[in-house]
């Protein structure tokens, strides 16, 4: 790796300063990583229906651990970002298809093992991925890695894209997570690796840096491609709370339940009022057009109906009567 201009074979110039430059860079990005690696992908397990697997801190920290180690043993595929989600995962990996599927594979047999010889009794039945979903362009891409990586934030009110710990999503355009680092793992005892990767099995770089006692994704995550597709910092920014349509598209390819800020639905009612009530404010509606755009944002929106009285302000009674799954 070229250190100098932070990405393989001197593809990522840093001297791009124009709008045109920039993209020019970034179409060079992408192109390379396909032709290098075969192809990007976005693999997704479902999430709706499925029981929690990753249950507490412990479980997560060794998943996080596990990416790493499946990185490592999978050489032909690379990972640009991924997240951990209580029940389901998202990667955004680069290689031939059945390698991706074959360093999938080998993430669900361990953390299995890991399950069944920790007493957890979950069924892993539906945490599968038959068909990853190719990612054809750079803008596809972009927003793929964007989606992953607000994946959490968008769920938990308490989360921003940043703070979350169990995925890559906090390493994008943070230079001061980036150097955090506890210890190496050639600090440890050969003991203390058994515990810690919950394995026998310990030839993994010495060199690998820990934090919060797992892996660093810095080890392994391809975040000189992961970055690269973007313009620069500003432009990623911008992408995590814009372009909501492009993020409704991606659900409905991965069959994933697609969640929004209530910015972002407030942004989409605004939007609606616009093209469909004639530009009417909301607060202009009447009770058969509020109703019309309630079931916009039940339907279209997947908003649960704490949020569709927080937006319109109607009676929640009549909305879990309404609408009585989404309470």
């Amino acid at each position: 790796m070229d250190m100098a201009t932070g990405f393989y074979g001197g593809v990522f110039t840093s001297h791009s300063r124009s709008f045109s430059d920039k993209e020019n860079r970034c179409r060079r990005v992408f192109a390379w990583t396909v032709q290098k690696y075969g192809g990007v992908w976005h693999l997704c397990t479902p999430g709706s229906g499925q029981p929690v697997i990753f249950k507490c801190k412990e479980d997560n920290v060794y998943a996080m651990t596990l990416v790493a180690m499946c990185a490592y043993d999978c050489p032909d595929v690379q990972v640009i970002t991924f997240e951990l989600m209580s029940n389901h995962v998202h990667f955004i990996l680069c290689g031939e298809k059945s390698k991706v599927l074959a360093f999938f594979g080998l993430f669900r047999k361990r953390l299995a093992r890991y399950l069944w010889s920790n007493g957890k009794r979950v069924s892993l039945d539906g945490f599968v991925c038959v068909d990853p979903i190719g990612v054809d362009n750079l803008e596809s891409l972009r927003n793929q890695i964007v989606y992953t990586n607000r994946n959490n934030f968008v769920v938990d009110p308490e989360q921003t894209p940043f703070s979350y710990p169990y995925g890559a999503n906090s390493y994008f355009f943070l230079p001061a997570v980036k150097t955090k680092r506890d210890r190496c793992f050639g600090d440890m005892t050969d003991r203390e690796k058994r515990a810690f990767l919950h394995s026998k099995q310990l030839n993994y770089p010495e060199a690998y840096v820990i934090v919060d006692n797992y892996f660093s994704p810095m080890n392994y995550c391809r975040l000189d491609i992961g970055e690269g597709v973007f313009r620069d910092a500003r432009h990623y920014f911008h992408k995590l709370g814009k372009n909501i349509e492009s993020y409704q598209e991606i659900a409905s390819l991965l069959g994933d339940s697609l969640y929004y800020t209530d910015d972002e639905l407030n942004d989409a009612v605004f939007r609606i009022c616009r093209e469909r009530f004639n530009g009417q404010r909301l607060t202009s509606l009447g009770k058969n057009e509020r109703m019309d755009l309630a079931r916009i944002l039940h339907f279209d929106y997947n908003a649960d109906n704490a949020k569709i009285v927080r937006l319109l302000g109607l009676p929640k009674p009549f909305l879990d009567e309404l609408f009585p799954m989404r309470r």
